[in-house]
């Protein structure tokens, strides 16, 4: 019975830390810029203090293209939580 369970009682959960994703990498950087960590918060307040343009998008694509990732890695999981999943991808 728990592994029943414990597959329906998963699937609320992953889907909240897909959603939850996007706001962990905008704490990460808010973090990093009041602490002064070395990292991409801190690189892209000194691009947009500097007003360097490449610099902001190529961090700005970074982080889009980690986000992106995860929530394909994210899915990938769904269907090897909920095998009903996997097959209605497969359509």
């Amino acid at each position: 019975i728990v592994g029943y369970v414990f597959r329906n009682a998963m699937l609320p959960q992953v889907t909240g830390l897909a959603l939850s994703i996007g706001t962990m990498v905008g704490g990460a950087l808010v973090a990093e810029i009041i602490f002064s960590y070395p990292g991409l918060g801190t690189t892209l307040l000194n691009g947009v203090r500097g007003q360097d343009y490449p610099l902001i998008s190529a961090v700005t694509l970074l982080i889009t293209v980690m986000v992106l990732s995860a929530n394909f890695i994210i899915e990938i999981i769904y269907g090897l939580i909920d095998p009903r999943i996997k097959a209605a991808q497969a359509d």
